[in-house]
């Protein structure tokens, strides 16, 4: 039975006609899921790609070497499916699956969808149709972020009509937008020209846990003639809670991962002529969450003094981090503040503000897993 949420995308006349033919034609899709101790959510998944109103699918299911029952699952759905095929391999994190999953994609064009999510049934119809009625090579639509404790669902969409142009007017109109309203960030909510990812060897940065995604999809865009946003929210994707996310852990890599997402952004606007008013924009954010991640460490409970200490001045020796504070002014009085000390190489009071900042949300996280050692 087909998963329907409250204010799902309506169908469309394509996607219905596609639906009565039932018969494979036209351009096939690729659906690369990685698949890692997925076995509660993974055939809820499986089974919204399976019943896709454009049947016309490669799904290709990668086993990151799991240790519960997703390689059964896969391998049971692959036997009831001939549009599925699933890849074994030994685990090497996310990047390393999807790439597995992209070098085995058959298709012409390719969608990502991680093991937990799941996808209305006229995303790929809608996307596809999208892209070739405005002949883009890059199709996105909005998701929404469900909760499995039951909080508020948030949906992260376009208003209106379907936006339609060239890469300059997505660099002016829309990449800015798009990030703010986190619908860059994600992988899943699009649709990708296998075309172009062969011809350029686009693949995922591996020993990254944090950025990736979105560092794919500027990367991706910065070849692309012309995108495509259609409204509504197609991608359901899924989280324990609120707060339980990537940004929000501490990732050793976050920092290095942010420097190597700027240089993606800086080639993206190169590329689509963009003005100094976005560009500028753009850095701000990317200081922002450059800030970010750097504090992280002081989330950590077995991290020292010394040890934080010491990764605030690496960030605030290095030139990538000092060209950007030169070319930015921040917005907020803490950007400012985190700008004025890090720029003055003012490591000490930086650090010390962190400890005040940072130090409730610390001593509430170790309060809470010492009441976990308990129970």
């Amino acid at each position: 039975m087909e998963e329907r949420r409250e204010g799902a995308p309506e169908r469309t006349p394509a996607a219905e006609k596609t639906e009565k033919n039932h018969e494979p034609s036209g351009d096939v899709i690729s659906i690369v899921v990685p698949v890692y101790n997925g076995e509660a959510c993974l055939m809820r998944c499986i089974r919204s790609l399976q019943e896709q109103s454009y049947p016309n699918l490669d799904i290709v299911l990668v086993d990151d070497g799991s240790r519960d029952k997703s390689l059964e699952i896969c391998r049971a759905a692959a036997e009831k499916d001939a549009r599925i095929q699933v890849i074994h391999k030994e685990n090497g994190g996310v990047a390393s699956a999807r790439n597995a999953g992209i070098a085995a994609a058959r298709g012409r064009w390719l969608m990502l969808i991680d093991g937990d999510d799941y996808i209305h049934r006229d995303m790929a119809a809608d996307l596809l149709t999208a892209a070739k009625k405005s002949g883009a090579q890059a199709a996105v639509c909005g998701f929404e972020r469900v909760f499995a404790d039951g909080a508020p669902v948030e949906v992260h969409a376009l208003n209106g009509k379907v936006w339609e142009g060239d890469l300059h007017r997505f660099g002016e109109e829309m990449f800015l937008p798009l990030y703010r309203n986190l619908m860059l960030r994600t992988q899943s909510n699009k649709l990708y020209d296998m075309e172009i990812i062969r011809r350029k060897e686009l693949f995922y940065p591996e020993g990254f846990s944090i950025n990736e995604d979105i560092w794919f999809c500027v990367r991706y865009l910065s070849f692309c003639r012309r995108v495509v946003c259609i409204p509504g929210s197609y991608l359901y994707y899924w989280q324990n809670s609120p707060g339980d996310s990537q940004i929000s852990r501490y990732h050793p890599e976050g920092v290095e991962s942010c420097f190597l997402l700027l240089r993606a952004v800086e080639g993206f606007f190169k590329r689509a002529g963009c003005s100094e008013q976005v560009r500028r924009a753009m850095e701000n954010e990317m200081l922002f969450h450059i800030c970010g991640f750097a504090g992280h460490i002081y989330y950590r409970t077995d991290s020292s003094r010394k040890e934080c200490l010491e990764s605030v001045r690496s960030l605030a020796g290095r030139k990538e981090f000092r060209r950007l504070l030169r070319q930015v002014k921040p917005k907020g009085v803490k950007n400012r503040a985190a700008a004025f000390l890090l720029g003055h190489r003012m490591c000490r009071v930086y650090h010390w503000m962190c400890l005040v900042v940072y130090g409730r949300q610390r001593m509430a996280l170790r309060r809470k897993m010492k009441l976990c050692r308990k129970g």
